[in-house]
C-alpha cells in the first residue's frame, strides 16, 4: 500500500473554554482534603509513591486506574484503614495523618454496602447517629429527611433483603450521608450491579451529590463511569498521578501515551521526532510542538469520532466491526496500526475490506510516549 504525504495537521496544546472555566471554577473552591508527599510500601513493593493531591469543597472527584495502580491504597490511607510509610493527611486543614478511623468524620461506601439485614432501612439509616449518642427525636427528621433524598422514603419499613442492588446502595449512601461527613469515600460501590442499573445509580449519584453538596471520593477502574460521574478525574499509575483534570480535559488534552490510551478509544500512531515531524508507520506526521528532540519517542493520538472513513490519503483492511446501536465502531489495520473509527450503524462493511481513511484537521494530538524504552 503506498501512503501519500499526510494533508492534516496535528493539534496545538490548547484547552477549551468550556474545560477551562470548569477547571477554573473547580480551583476556587477551598481545600476539603490535602494529601502531602503520602506514600506507602510493602517491603520493596511501592503501591503509593509520594502523592500530592488537593480535593475541593463539594467536588466528586474520581481516583481512576488499573489494578496495582494504587488508587485503592490511596482511599485506604485516607480513610484511616492502614497507615501511611510517609507524607501527611490534612481534612479541612487538620492533620488527620495516625487519626483513628472514627475520629476522621469520613463515611465510606463499599461494594457490598454493608447493611445490618436484621434493620430496616430506617434502622440501617439511624445506626451511626445512635452511636453518635443523638437523641431519638433528633434522629427521626434526620433519616426522613436523607431518605427523601435518596428517594426510599416510601421503603423506610423495608429489609435489606426485601431491596433491589440499586436500593441497597442508596441505603448504604443514605448512611453516610445522615451525619455529614466531611469526606464520603465510595470504593467501587456500583460493581456489583448490572450494567443498566450502574447507568442508573450513576445519575442517581450525581443528583444526590448536586443535592446535598457532599464531598466525594469515588474510586473505580471503569473508565466510562468516571467520565461520567465526575467533577475531575485523578488518573493514576504505578502509584502515581499520571494526570488530574475535568473528564472533558483529561479525555480532549491527554499529557501522555498512558492517559490517551486508558481514556477512552484511540488510533495511536507511534514514531520518532525528526524536525517538525514525527516519523510513524503512516508516514512522516507534524507533530505542532518546537523544541522536540530529534529522536525522541512520541506518539499522534486520534479519537474515533474525529477519524473519517471512505475519505482521507490513507487505505487499511478491516479487521473487526462492532454494532454500538447508535453506531458502528470499525477497527482498520494500516501498516500494522490499530486504527480505530465510528460510522452510522446502517454501515455494513465486510471483514477483510479495504477502505480509505483520515482524520479532521487538528485532530491529532502529540503525546510523549512513556511506554517507550527510551
Amino acid at each position: 500500500m503506498t501512503m501519500t504525504s499526510p494533508i492534516f495537521e496535528s493539534q496545538p496544546a490548547t484547552s477549551s473554554t468550556t474545560a477551562a472555566t470548569l477547571t477554573a471554577t473547580t480551583s476556587a473552591r477551598a481545600s476539603k482534603l490535602q494529601v502531602r508527599g503520602l506514600a506507602k510500601t510493602y517491603g520493596p513493593t511501592v503501591a503509593l509513591d509520594h502523592v500530592d493531591l488537593d480535593v475541593h469543597d463539594g467536588e466528586l472527584l474520581t481516583l481512576l486506574g488499573p489494578s496495582g495502580s494504587g488508587k485503592t491504597t490511596l482511599l485506604q490511607l485516607i480513610a484511616g484503614l492502614t497507615e501511611p510509610s510517609a507524607g501527611k493527611v490534612l481534612i479541612d486543614g487538620v492533620d488527620q495523618t495516625f487519626a483513628p478511623v472514627n475520629k476522621r468524620g469520613i463515611g465510606v461506601v463499599f461494594q457490598n454496602y454493608a447493611l445490618f439485614p436484621h434493620m430496616s432501612v430506617s434502622e440501617n439509616v439511624a445506626f451511626p447517629l445512635k452511636m453518635r449518642g443523638m437523641a431519638s427525636a433528633d434522629i427521626a427528621p434526620k433519616v426522613k429527611k436523607v431518605l427523601e433524598t435518596v428517594g426510599l422514603a416510601h421503603a423506610h419499613t423495608r429489609f435489606p433483603t426485601q431491596l433491589s442492588g440499586g436500593q441497597q446502595q442508596r441505603v448504604a449512601l443514605a448512611r453516610c450521608l445522615v451525619y455529614d461527613p466531611a469526606i464520603i469515600l465510595m470504593d467501587e460501590p456500583l460493581g456489583a450491579l448490572d450494567a443498566k442499573l450502574r447507568e442508573i445509580m450513576q445519575i442517581e449519584i450525581k443528583r444526590i451529590h448536586r443535592d446535598t453538596g457532599a464531598t466525594i471520593i469515588f474510586v473505580t477502574h471503569d473508565q466510562e463511569e468516571a467520565l461520567a460521574l465526575s467533577d475531575r478525574i485523578c488518573l493514576m499509575s504505578d502509584g502515581k498521578i499520571a494526570q488530574i483534570d475535568t473528564p472533558r480535559k483529561i479525555y480532549a488534552e491527554p499529557q501522555s501515551l498512558f492517559v490517551a490510551d486508558f481514556i477512552g478509544q484511540s488510533t495511536i500512531l507511534k514514531g520518532r521526532v525528526a524536525g517538525a515531524y514525527l516519523e510513524t508507520p503512516l508516514g512522516p506526521m507534524p507533530h505542532g510542538h518546537a523544541g522536540l528532540k530529534d529522536g525522541v519517542a512520541g506518539a499522534l493520538v486520534i479519537r474515533p469520532e474525529d477519524m473519517r472513513l471512505n475519505e482521507g490519503p490513507y487505505e487499511g483492511q478491516v479487521v473487526e466491526t462492532v454494532f454500538a446501536g447508535s453506531d458502528l465502531r470499525v477497527i482498520l489495520d494500516a501498516a500494522g496500526c490499530a486504527i480505530m473509527t465510528r460510522a452510522p450503524a446502517s454501515f455494513d462493511p465486510m471483514i477483510g475490506e479495504t477502505l480509505r481513511f483520515g482524520w479532521a484537521q487538528g485532530a491529532a494530538r502529540y503525546v510523549p510516549d512513556d511506554h517507550s524504552d527510551d
